[in-house]
């Protein structure tokens, strides 16, 4: 068992950690048990008393209660106290008896019989003289209000007792019972005081154990680190000597000193082993090393010869490196070159042309220079690379530069200039330029120029016939990009001009539908919103989609058909839209180009106005002709009845008279006509003067109401309102002629026509209104337009021919003032027009109300 241990350290240390181990845990363990055991008989112990002490209370307390009950049935003699005596006595009696059977020591056993005794006496004695007692007064033998102790004797004979006996109670005298009731009490505190120091004990014992168990547990740990000290430390020293042994040869054999042989202690366990491969390794070192120091003297021989050739092949190496960077060098121009043709193959915007340059300046070893651009021989841009603004303005401005040069004569030219000063150099130094042409083939101008500087040396022939090539694939990308320039600006033109034009189009190609603005217009496309000027846009609906928003359905669909055919209609085709809110003329036409049908073109002409205008002419020229015709029958008859027949003096004058009234009639509806068209050609005059509105208007309410005997024309007015406005009298008497007259004419069951007038800040408020028929709110907004009439039965019976509201309307504009109208169908109208006044010194009127009624 011992080899088996020795044979490894970490068995040796894990053989001392488990003997430590056991004996810990055998020790604590003994400690433990014991210390368990005598806790745990004196908790008991304290049980045991704890229960002892409560019942003992229990019984003095029971005593106590049971004096107050028989003292209360003394007193009062009731029987249910009696029984409840009976039942006191009898818990007292099981209380004694528990003491008897309980008791443990001398004081409890004395306790119990002084209990018993006390008891006793009291059954046998005290209680049955109480009961006689409480008869004899209930008897009427007894009359007195306290309990008398003679008394008592008296009612019980008392029997022979020992006079030695512990209670000596006696039923003749008071004095004798009360004593020994209070020796009872002492009984009591004597036990009780027993048992708190039987209590007291048994804690001071428990102490005592607890104190035990840790001197114990002391004892145990000294153990514990005896056995550490005389096994554990002494081996762990043998092995740190060892180790610190190894580690010290170790160290003198690294810094290449020669090492001590070490003795080994254990050869079985794992320090043993590494101390003999430790010795062997050492052995070796000192072998190894010995014949290293004879090698070494051969070794730096080779060391010269090794070196002769490096050098050898340094210079090797720094030609090599000097034809790779020359490889380098060229691969990096090729590139640029490849990249510079790729370029001006691809780019066609001025954008592109610093990076063409930037790459130039690389493949020439330039310092700085630029590409200028010219138009019909006149500079027009520059881009520049290296170049400070100054530089760049010296450039195109100077008349001895290069570039004057090479646009005169059209070749390549080059300079030397020499710098003196405004350089960061602290010596002169010379600025070698050159500039290249760039050539239109085609016309032989010049369109562009290169122009490079560097200072190293000058541009060789070679390298300006490079140049010349790179200024040849310029010429071609310029000439690309004035072409894709022109492309752009023929295809804005052209877009410009399909956003442009009113009619709407559509392109269809391939299946494909393309429109322009004005088209989504029409249709309430939502791409019209976001929609942008760059060529027509492409619709993502089918053509049945569309036709939804087209009255005639199936006929626009029959087109569309016959051109999604390539049948290009020749007819064109009339449609409205949306319920007729547009119309619309669609006509196609085919287009060709690169020798073939491309697509079909159709255009969608909005004819709303001209279908309204003809709808409005068509109505005027049928009320003109009805308005006209009915003054004109009245006058051809009544004349013929004058010509042809002889009548009576009071009836052609009655003719005449209606004669008379149907020419001025007549007169006003030309002259409504005339005023319209004068209107519209602005050659209408006005002749401003100083006007009183109010008074104006009075007259016109007198004369309009004497024509109808069903109305009534109230005028109201303020003294502040009453002021003068700078107005053409004849058309402000027009204007207002014609609104109230509308006001009775369109009340046809009669009613009020009320006018107001009233000032509102800098303008002059007149309202005129009626209790009339009122005006659909769909016409209100069409209400002021030339020829307009309300197209309704009640309407169509008053007449009119449309145009008196339209002249209302110029007359106020022409006067810089408003009017509106506000109304209800069957609810009556009221027109208000808004004019400027003149103002006047206000501040001494009152605003009275003054109001005219006119019959």
């Amino acid at each position: 068992m011992k080899k088996w241990v020795n044979r490894t350290i970490g068995r040796q240390i894990m053989s001392a950690f488990y003997i430590i181990l056991t004996v810990l845990l055998l020790t604590s363990a003994g400690v433990y048990v014991y210390t368990k055991n005598q806790v745990k008989e004196t908790r008991q112990e304290l049980s045991m008393l704890n229960k002892h002490r409560t019942n003992a209370t229990n019984l003095y307390e029971s005593w106590q209660s049971l004096q107050y009950e028989v003292r209360g049935f003394v007193l009062l003699g009731d029987e249910t106290m009696l029984e409840e005596i009976k039942n006191k006595k009898q818990s007292i009696d099981d209380q004694t008896t528990w003491f008897e059977e309980n008791a443990k020591f001398k004081e409890e056993k004395q306790y119990a019989s002084d209990a018993r005794k006390l008891y006793s006496a009291y059954d046998e004695r005290v209680l049955p003289s109480l009961i006689n007692y409480v008869k004899a007064k209930k008897a009427g033998e007894v009359d007195e209000p306290f309990l008398q102790m003679a008394t008592l004797g008296k009612v019980t004979k008392a029997p022979n007792l020992d006079p030695d006996r512990k209670f000596n109670i006696n039923t003749k005298s008071a004095a004798d019972m009360s004593s020994s009731i209070v020796d009872m009490e002492t009984v009591f505190t004597k036990y009780r005081n027993s048992l708190n120091d039987k209590e007291i004990a048994a804690q001071n014992e428990l102490g005592k154990q607890v104190n035990s168990a840790q001197i114990l547990g002391l004892i145990n740990l000294a153990v514990v680190l005896l056995i550490i000290a005389l096994f554990v430390r002494p081996f762990v020293a043998k092995i740190t000597r060892q180790l610190r042994q190894l580690n010290r040869e170790s160290s003198r054999l690294a810094k290449g000193e020669d090492a001590s042989p070490i003795e080994v202690v254990n050869k079985n366990d794992e320090i043993g082993e590494l101390t003999a491969t430790f010795n062997q390794m050492a052995t070796s070192i000192s072998h190894q090393k010995s014949q290293l120091v004879a090698s070494n003297d051969e070794l730096q021989s080779q060391q010269e010869e090794l070196v002769a050739q490096q050098e050898e092949l340094q210079t090797q190496q720094e030609e090599l490196e000097e034809a790779l960077d020359v490889t380098l060098r060229n691969e990096t121009h090729l590139r640029y070159r490849n990249e510079l043709t790729e370029t001006l193959a691809s780019r066609e915007t001025l954008t592109a042309y610093p990076a063409i340059i930037e790459k130039l300046i690389s493949i020439t070893d330039a310092e700085f220079g630029a590409i200028v651009f010219l138009d019909e021989d006149e500079y027009t841009d520059i881009v520049s690379y290296g170049m400070s603004v100054d530089q760049e303005h010296l450039l195109l401005t100077s008349s001895l530069s290069l570039l004057e040069r090479a646009k005169l004569h059209k070749k390549a030219v080059r300079s030397t200039k020499q710098v003196t000063s405004d350089h960061p150099l602290p010596y002169p130094y010379s600025m070698y330029e050159t500039v290249v042409p760039v050539m239109d083939p085609s016309t032989n101008m010049m369109i562009a120029s290169i122009y490079l500087v560097r200072y190293r040396d000058q541009f060789n022939e070679d390298q300006t016939a490079e140049i010349w090539s790179f200024s040849r694939q310029l010429a071609l990308s310029l000439l690309r990009m004035r072409v894709f320039d022109e492309i752009e600006r023929e295809r804005e033109k052209t877009s410009k001009l399909l956003h442009s034009i009113r009619e709407a189009v559509m392109y269809i190609e391939d299946g494909r539908i393309f429109a322009n603005r004005p088209l989504l217009a029409l249709f309430h496309h939502p791409a019209h919103d976001r929609f942008n000027d760059e060529g027509l846009l492409t619709l993502d609906v089918k053509i049945e989609e569309l036709a939804v928003q087209v009255d005639q359905h199936e006929a626009f669909l029959e087109y569309m058909n016959q051109v999604c055919s390539h049948e290009v209609p020749t007819e064109s085709l009339s449609l409205s839209l949306n319920k007729e809110e547009r119309f619309v003329t669609l006509y196609a036409e085919g287009i060709h180009y690169g020798g073939r049908f491309r697509g079909t073109m159709l255009v969608l002409r909005d004819v709303t106005v001209e279908t309204e205008v003809d709808r409005m002419k068509s109505e005027f020229v049928s009320t003109v002709s009805h308005e006209l015709r009915t003054p004109l029958a009245s006058i051809f008859g009544y004349t013929e009845l004058m010509l042809v027949k002889e009548l009576a003096p009071d009836r052609q004058q009655r003719y005449l008279e209606t004669i008379h009234a149907e020419t001025n009639r007549l007169t006003g509806l030309v002259n409504d006509f005339l005023d319209v068209q004068r209107m519209e050609s602005s050659q209408q005059q006005y002749h401003f003067e100083e006007l009183d509105v109010a008074a104006m208007i009075r007259e016109i309410a007198e004369f309009q109401v004497g024509s109808s005997q069903h109305h009534t024309v109230l005028l109201e007015t303020e003294d502040t309102a009453v002021k003068m406005i700078q107005a053409d009298e004849q058309k402000m008497r027009q204007l207002f002629s014609n609104l109230i007259n509308n006001a009775i004419k369109y009340s046809p069951d009669g009613g009020e026509v009320m006018i107001g007038i009233e000032s509102a800040g800098d303008l002059l408020r007149i309202r005129i209104q009626d209790q009339g028929i009122g005006i659909p709110q769909h016409a209100l907004t069409e209400l002021f337009s030339k020829f307009y009439r309300v197209d309704n039965s009640d309407s169509r019976k008053i007449g009119g021919t449309g145009l008196g509201l339209a002249i209302c309307q110029e007359i106020v504009r022409a006067h810089e003032g408003m009017i509106h109208v506000d109304s209800a169908e069957g609810s009556g109208s009221t027109f208000t027009v808004e004019l400027p006044i003149i103002q006047a010194d206000a501040s001494k009127l009152a605003p009275t109300l003054e109001m005219t009624d006119f019959e």
